[in-house]
């Protein structure tokens, strides 16, 4: 069979954000590929918390200002991670207050755990075994997913990891072919990037670009991701935005400011309502934003 009868073969892929966000019901488990200020599928985001999504459990090494946005709109139910942050712009305030109220369950896990518990459903294994939280107060804090055992071979403790499955895993990326196939720049790559798809039953890809296939094949050592694993690829434009995308754009330093700054229900009102909800679609929201503050980004990035 030649790569045109097996290209002939695929299904096409290409989603409206609508559509990939109909791929998420009230209560499902997502996993979100990012790490705070850095590659967060913000329109994705922005979409779900349009749709009215709720009882939500996130899964994410690093959340930042969607999983706050999430908290503070009642969305979100439960959340594994290993930190959540704005970084240098401050707290993420709605997801800490919905934590302390009890509005929020929050399973907080060393990164070594958090790899394992996915590695783990990836594999299809029960669990897989870690030694990165001996030592720590996580231990302690009567997590059901995880537990203190003895290695069978030679006696020593290690943390077993329950397999944690994805109903639904969220990756944003440099570019994608209309099969699915999904490539990055180079730039920092972290483990959720592949991990989190190949322990989801569902995989959502938002792509900077939909590209002709050829072009993904002159740089085969990009492709990450393989069409067949790959449910709805969406298209949008400045995607991560407010985060970052590099090498493409920076993050949008003005609009982490202006959410670390906001204080009152009233206000968190007010910025949602300007920043996600009187946007019926993302090139609404781009057309907000601006070309000048959009290519301010892709300048400053460099």
């Amino acid at each position: 069979m030649t790569i045109a009868d097996k290209q002939s073969l695929a299904v096409d892929k290409v989603r409206t954000m609508d559509e990939a966000v109909e791929l998420v019901a009230d209560g499902d488990v997502l996993g979100i590929h990012g790490t705070s200020v850095q590659g967060s599928p913000m329109a994705f985001f922005r979409q779900l918390i349009r749709a009215r999504r709720r009882r939500l459990h996130i899964v994410t090494l690093g959340g930042s200002m969607g999983v706050d946005w999430l908290a503070a709109t009642g969305s979100l139910a439960r959340c594994t991670f290993c930190v959540i942050s704005l970084e240098r712009f401050g707290l993420c305030r709605s997801f800490r207050h919905g934590v302390e109220s009890g509005a929020i369950a929050a399973e907080e896990l060393a990164e070594t755990a958090f790899y394992a518990r996915l590695e783990a459903q990836a594999r299809g294994l029960p669990f897989l075994p870690t030694q990165g939280m001996i030592g720590t107060d996580l231990l302690e804090v009567g997590n059901d997913n995880i537990e203190l055992i003895d290695d069978p071979f030679d006696g020593k403790p290690v943390v077993a990891c329950k397999a944690l499955r994805l109903d639904v895993a969220v990756v944003h990326a440099h570019r994608a072919d209309r099969f699915g196939n999904v490539a990055i720049d180079p730039s920092v790559r972290y483990p959720t990037m592949t991990l989190m798809p190949q322990a989801a039953d569902r995989v959502i890809i938002t792509a900077e670009e939909i590209v002709p296939t050829d072009e993904l094949r002159r740089a085969p050592d990009r492709t990450v991701i393989p069409g067949f694993a790959v449910d709805a690829v969406v298209p949008v434009r400045f995607g991560a935005h407010p985060t970052s995308l590099f090498p493409q754009y920076t993050y949008d330093a003005a609009m982490h400011e202006e959410w670390a700054g906001v204080r009152s229900r009233s206000a968190i009102d007010e910025f949602l309502a300007d920043n996600v909800y009187r946007h019926a679609s993302h090139d609404d929201y781009l057309g907000a934003m601006g070309p000048a503050r959009l290519t301010k980004l892709t300048e400053e990035r460099r």
